[in-house]
């Protein structure tokens, strides 16, 4: 049990500090449009980056926030039927959609946005929307962490919702 233990705490340390890493690039995002707004419209100079760069820190947010997401258990479900089941009805209804659903598509998503990202290195990928044309594999790399560590962090929950529901309902430690 200790060892399941420190398994969830050690994933969502990992995920605390992805969240924490994402909370910077969203500042960067921010500053990056607020900084390609004025260009455009205080100077009458767009720039030809800001657009590849928005879509990337885009992405990486989402990707990699996800794990947080999943930590703090903040992702957007049906209340007006999971508000009224008890504790244990919670716990089983989020054991089977995991089952059903979200380690298929995670598996998948980390497996896929992977080989997406070993390609792109392979053959040198780069963005062509703009003329920066900026290398993609970096991008995809952290697209392909962000499932994976989401999929990680969906094991843990997975574990402490088996030990939960098997203590009747409550917390497993």
């Amino acid at each position: 049990m200790k060892i399941l233990q420190n398994i969830y705490k050690g994933m969502g340390l990992v995920s605390q500090w992805s969240g924490k890493i994402v909370s910077y690039v969203v500042l960067a995002l921010i500053v990056s449009i607020t900084f390609e707004v004025m260009m455009r419209y205080v100077f009458n100079a767009p720039t030809n980056w800001s657009f590849s760069l928005s879509y990337m820190m885009g992405g990486a947010i989402s990707a990699v926030g996800l794990a947080y997401v999943f930590l703090y258990k903040t992702n957007v479900r049906v209340d007006v039927f999971y508000s009224r089941f008890s504790p244990k009805g919670k716990l089983v209804v989020d054991i089977i959609f995991t089952c059903i659903f979200f380690f298929p598509l995670f598996f998948m998503l980390a497996w896929v946005f992977g080989k997406d990202a070993l390609y792109s290195f392979s053959i040198h990928e780069t963005a062509t929307e703009s003329t920066w044309y900026p290398i993609l594999w970096p991008y995809k790399t952290v697209l392909a962490l962000g499932f994976s560590l989401a999929f990680l962090q969906g094991i843990a929950n997975f574990i402490k919702d088996v030990l939960a529901l098997a203590k009747g309902g409550e917390e497993p430690w």
